[in-house]
């Protein structure tokens, strides 16, 4: 490996399907790295990503029947507890 060129990005690059990698030749723009490699710009990245990733996941059906399952299965809970209280104070009357 040889050693790398301080006038560019330090990130190493590969390419294609083969184990060749060379420095990124961009110039740096913060503590050596070029603004796509930087580590904050990888993270903000990413987190965008996954925000748009979550976004479109909670506008799927398959989501939004999961939710109404789980609503479902709230609300006849509650009315099971209903149903029992309502028995309760039948049988006290008696």
């Amino acid at each position: 490996m040889s050693s790398l060129n301080p006038h560019n990005c330090q990130k190493r690059v590969y390419h294609g399907r083969f184990l060749l990698s060379s420095q990124c030749s961009r110039k740096p723009w913060k503590d050596g790295w070029c603004k796509q490699h930087h580590p904050d710009s990888v993270v903000a990245r990413i987190e965008a990503a996954d925000k748009r990733y979550e976004e479109k996941r909670k506008e799927s059906p398959w989501y939004k029947l999961a939710k109404a399952l789980k609503r479902v299965a709230k609300l006849e809970a509650e009315l099971t507890r209903f149903r029992s209280a309502h028995n309760l104070l039948r049988r006290g009357k008696e």
